[in-house]
C-alpha cells in the first residue's frame, strides 16, 4: 500500500518536482520506499529506491526526471520487503506502462501464476506489478488504456487503487475499487491523489472518485468513468477542506484521530492482503503443534488475549497467551521443538518480544511472526510471518493496527477450524465475507460513535479515575480501553472481569468515579451485567455503557451509552474497542495531553 500520485502539466511544464512534492505531503501513508515515473517523447523515465521520498530524492534527484505527465509513490510494504525491486512505480514488459498502486490485490497469487504461465518477466514480489502486465496483455488485443484497465478490474478482487500510465499515448487511468480518489484541476496541472492533503497548494476544489470508478487524465482535460459501463459520470466540484498546517496528518487534528477514522479501510487492507498460502501454512503449524505460545507486549498482549478465545472456541486450541518480558523468566524452558511461539509486535522491534523470540528459537521452537513492517526485525527472525498490513501508525497509542491483528488473528483462527474439520471451506469463505461487510458498515457508523464518545469524554473529565468493565471475549478489550484511557488522556482506569467487580473493587465506586461498562456479547454474562451498571449509577459514578444496535435493554440503562454496529460475536471485539479509543482520544484533548507522542512513551519499546 501507499501514497499515490499523478500530474499531466497542461502548459507540459515538468511535472517531477509537482509529484515529488506532492508525496512529501503522503508520509503517512508509508516510507519504506518511493518513486516517480514520468513519459517524454514516447518512452518512460523512471526513479525509485527503498528510502523515504526526501531520502530517494537526496540520492537519485527525482526532480529532473523529464517529462509533463507522470505518477508516483511513496509506500508502506506489504507485498514484498522494501527493496528497489518492490519500490513502485512497477513496469510491464515492453517498458511502456508504469503504475503506482495503493491497497492490496487479494487474488495476486493465482494472477501471478497466470501472468508467469503467460511468459511475463515478473520482477518483483508486489501485487501491483501483475496488474500492469495483465494491462499490456488488454492492450495488445484493445488498443486502449481506458477499456484495458476497465477489462483488467473485472478480475482483480480485492481492496486496491492505483493509477496507470502509458508513455506512448501519455495518457492516465487511475481506478478505486472502494476508498476515494481525488482529481482536481489547477491552472495549469491536472492531478490524481489518494489523499486531499497532497492537493494543498494546488488547487481549491476537487471531484471525489469512488469506488468502481475511473479517472482519465490527458493534456486536453479529465474525465469520470464508471467502470462498469463505461460511461462518463457528472460530477459536484467541492471545495477543498483540508487546512496546510494540518496537511501532513490529511487535516486531521492529529494522527491518533485519522488512525481510528482509518481503522474500516486498515480492516479491508489486512483482509486483502493475505496471502492464502501462507494462512493455511500458519494454520498447519498451528493445527500440528505440541504446545502454543503467544507473546507479546501492551496492546499486542490485549490482542493475543483476545486470540486466545478465538482458538479455542473456533478451533479446540488453547495457546498459553504470557507477556514477552515474563516468557523468558517462568515458560522458556516448556518449549522445544514441536513448539510454535505466536510473537506479536506491530513495529516488529518491540525488545522483550525479539529477546523471547530469540530464547524459544534456541530451543529449537518454530516462531510465527504477526507484525505490521515485514523490513523489522521479527520478520526476519520468524519461521513464517503474516503481515498485519494496516499501513503506517504514527501516533504512539495504537488504534488500527490492534483491530487489523484481531482480523489477522481471527481469519488464522477460521483457517485452523478449517482445517481440523470445524468448518468447512465455504464457512471460511462466509465468515471472512462478514468481516468484511462489518468494515464497510464501521465506515458509516464512526462518526456517530465519535459523536457520542465525544459525549462520555465531557463526563469523565470530571472524574478522578475509573474502570473499564467486561467479560467473556470483550473483557481484554476492557484492558485495552483502561490502557489507552491512561497513554492518551493521562486518566487512571483499570480493566476490571465484571464478575470481579463485586469482590472488592466496587467499594471505590461513588461521585467522581466512572465506570465505562461494554455489554458482553455472551448472553449470560450481558444478563449479569446489567444490574452491575444500575448498582454503578445508583452509588453516584459517572457511566457509559458500550453496547449494539437493536439491544432493547439499552433503553433502560442510566448514564451514556454508546451504540455499535450489530455483528457476529467474534467481531465485537473489534466493534468495541472503537468507541473506547474515541473516548480516550477525546478525554486526551480535552485534558489538553499530547495526544501522538505521550510522555515517557515510544511507538516501539526497543
Amino acid at each position: 500500500m501507499g501514497g499515490i500520485f499523478a500530474a499531466v502539466s497542461i502548459s507540459k511544464k515538468n511535472v517531477a518536482p509537482i509529484i515529488r512534492s506532492a508525496l512529501e505531503k503522503m508520509l503517512f501513508r508509508g516510507s519504506d520506499c518511493a518513486g516517480i515515473a514520468t513519459a517524454f517523447e514516447g518512452k518512460l523515465f523512471i526513479k525509485k529506491d527503498r528510502g523515504s521520498v526526501k531520502e530517494v530524492h537526496a540520492k537519485l534527484n527525482l526532480d529532473d526526471l523529464p517529462g509533463y505527465i507522470g505518477v508516483g509513490q511513496t509506500r508502506f510494504a506489504t507485498h514484498g520487503r522494501p527493496h528497489v525491486d518492490n519500490a513502485h512505480p512497477l513496469t510491464d514488459c515492453s517498458g511502456m506502462l508504469a503504475i503506482v498502486g495503493d491497497g492490496a490485490v487479494e487474488n495476486y497469487e493465482e494472477l501471478r501464476d497466470d501472468v508467469a504461465y503467460r511468459g511475463h518477466n515478473v520482477v518483483s514480489r508486489c501485487d501491483f506489478e501483475i496488474v500492469a502486465h495483465m494491462l499490456e496483455d488488454e492492450l495488445r488485443s484493445r488498443g486502449s488504456l481506458i477499456e484495458a484497465v476497465r477489462n483488467v478490474v473485472k478480475v482483480l478482487k480485492g481492496f486496491y487503487s492505483f493509477a496507470v500510465l502509458d508513455a506512448r499515448k501519455e495518457i492516465i487511468v487511475g481506478y478505486t475499487s472502494k476508498q476515494p480518489l481525488y482529481l482536481c484541476l489547477g491552472e495549469d496541472l491536472i492531478v490524481l491523489s489518494s489523499t486531499k492533503s497532497s492537493l494543498v497548494d494546488l488547487c481549491k476544489k476537487y471531484v471525489q472518485i469512488d469506488g468502481g470508478e475511473m479517472a482519465v487524465l490527458t493534456t486536453t482535460g479529465f474525465d469520470v468513468l464508471d467502470a462498469g459501463t463505461g460511461k462518463s459520470i457528472k460530477k459536484d466540484m467541492k471545495s477543498l477542506d483540508v487546512p496546510p498546517d494540518l496537511a501532513d496528518k490529511d487535516g486531521y487534528p492529529h494522527h491518533m484521530l485519522r488512525e481510528i477514522y482509518e481503522v474500516p479501510y486498515a480492516l479491508l487492507r489486512t483482509i486483502s492482503t493475505i496471502q492464502k498460502k501462507y494462512l493455511a501454512l500458519a494454520a498447519r503449524l498451528l493445527t500440528t503443534a505440541r504446545n502454543v505460545f503467544i507473546i507479546a507486549d501492551g496492546t499486542s498482549l490485549h490482542a493475543g488475549f483476545v486470540a486466545s478465545y478465538y482458538f479455542a472456541e473456533l478451533a479446540n486450541l488453547s495457546p498459553i497467551v504470557v507477556s514477552a518480558a515474563e516468557f523468558p523468566l517462568y515458560y522458556v524452558e516448556n518449549v522445544g521443538p514441536g513448539t510454535v511461539v505466536i510473537a506479536i509486535s506491530q513495529s516488529g522491534e518491540t525488545g522483550d518480544v525479539l529477546r523471547s523470540v530469540y530464547e524459544a528459537k534456541l530451543r529449537g521452537a518454530t516462531i510465527l511472526g504477526i507484525t505490521n513492517y515485514i523490513g523489522s526485525r521479527l520478520a526476519q527472525f520468524s519461521n513464517l510471518y503474516l503481515p498485519i498490513a494496516a499501513g503506517p501508525e504514527l501516533a504512539v497509542p495504537a488504534t488500527k493496527t490492534f483491530t487489523s491483528t484481531l482480523a489477522l488473528l481471527y481469519m488464522l483462527a477460521l483457517r485452523c477450524a478449517q482445517d481440523l474439520g470445524k468448518i468447512s471451506g465455504s464457512e471460511f469463505v462466509e465468515k471472512v465475507e462478514k468481516l468484511r461487510s462489518f468494515a464497510d458498515t464501521l465506515i458509516e457508523a464512526i462518526p456517530s460513535i465519535d459523536s457520542k464518545a465525544s459525549e462520555a469524554a465531557q463526563a469523565i473529565a470530571k472524574c478522578r479515575s475509573g474502570y473499564v468493565i467486561s467479560r467473556g471475549i470483550t473483557y481484554p478489550i476492557a484492558m485495552e480501553g483502561a490502557l489507552k484511557l491512561k497513554e492518551t488522556a493521562y486518566m487512571h482506569a483499570e480493566g476490571m472481569e465484571a464478575g470481579e467487580f463485586l469482590h472488592g473493587p466496587v467499594v471505590l465506586v461513588e461521585p467522581g468515579f466512572f465506570t465505562i461498562f461494554i455489554i458482553p456479547v455472551e448472553s449470560v454474562a450481558a444478563k449479569a451485567t446489567y444490574p452491575l451498571i444500575a448498582s454503578s449509577a445508583e452509588k453516584g459514578a459517572t457511566v457509559v455503557t458500550i453496547g449494539f444496535y437493536g439491544d432493547p435493554a439499552l433503553r433502560e440503562v442510566p448514564g451514556i451509552v454508546i451504540e455499535v454496529p450489530a455483528c457476529e460475536r467474534h467481531l465485537a471485539p473489534i466493534a468495541t474497542v472503537v468507541p473506547l479509543q474515541l473516548v480516550a482520544y477525546r478525554l486526551g484533548v480535552l485534558r489538553g495531553c499530547p495526544i501522538d507522542s505521550p510522555k515517557y512513551l515510544r511507538k516501539a519499546v526497543t
